[in-house]
């Protein structure tokens, strides 16, 4: 089972913003939201800096113990920030993967998992 996912409708990540009353008010920057759903890790951006600005979102199912799509998304933020890609939002991205992943642990006890991938 797939649990990494990357969206890229915009219309549906704005729904998800304005569900979580979390949707942007300045579109000048580029930005990060992150949020908890359940067992789910959501990461959006907001990247203003391109030549279209727009949305990109990622999600995690069942985050804490599927440390390899963890580490894919942090490793896949890190790559662009190399590339010199909205370097600013990105490392904030990457920062916030690498959070949780060093938490691991406490969200697996929390949500009661002994269950998990690991390289």
């Amino acid at each position: 089972m797939q649990k990494l996912y990357e969206v890229s409708n915009e219309v549906d990540i704005i729904d998800f913003l304005v569900d979580n009353n979390a949707m942007i008010k300045d579109f000048s920057r580029s930005q990060l939201s992150w949020f908890f759903v359940g067992e789910s890790f959501h990461v959006i951006l907001y990247l203003a800096e391109g030549e279209k600005p727009k949305f990109e979102r990622f999600i995690i199912n069942r985050f804490a113990e599927n440390m390899n799509d963890m580490i894919h998304l942090w490793n896949h933020f890190d790559k662009r920030i190399q590339h010199c890609q909205e370097t600013r939002v990105l490392k904030l991205a990457k920062n916030k993967v690498h959070d949780l992943i060093a938490m691991s642990e406490t969200f697996r006890a929390l949500f009661n998992r002994e269950d998990f991938e690991e390289e």
